[in-house]
C-alpha cells in the first residue's frame, strides 16, 4: 500500500470528505435525477452540490405492529402451484438417491 498504514481507502475527516457522505450525496444525486426525469424537467445544477452534500438527517419509518392475516393458500391457484412444486421436488429427490446407489 505505498507505504501507507491502514485501509486503502481511509480518508481523513479533516481534509477530506468521508465515504458514508458521499455514498449519501451519490443516493440524493440519483433521486433528484429520477425525478427530474420523471418529470420531463431539465435538472437544476446551480446549487447541486450544496444539496447533495447538505448535512440533512433522514429518517426511516418503522411500523412495529403486526397483525393475523389468515392461514393457507389465498387462492385454489396458488395450492395447486405449491403441491406442485413441492411433488416435484420429491420427485427430485428419490430420482437422485436412486442415481447416488
Amino acid at each position: 500500500m505505498l507505504g501507507i498504514r491502514g485501509h486503502f481507502s481511509s480518508k481523513s475527516r479533516r481534509y477530506s470528505i468521508p465515504l458514508g457522505r458521499l455514498r449519501r450525496a451519490r443516493m440524493r444525486f440519483q433521486r433528484l435525477k429520477a425525478d427530474a426525469d420523471r418529470d420531463g424537467t431539465p435538472m437544476d445544477t446551480a446549487d447541486l452540490e450544496n444539496r447533495l452534500l447538505a448535512d440533512e438527517e433522514e429518517t426511516t419509518l418503522v411500523v412495529g405492529s403486526w397483525t393475523y392475516q389468515g392461514t393457507g393458500w389465498t387462492n385454489p391457484g396458488a395450492k395447486a402451484l405449491a403441491d406442485a412444486a413441492a411433488a416435484r421436488a420429491r420427485e427430485y429427490a428419490q430420482w437422485r438417491a436412486q442415481r447416488l446407489n
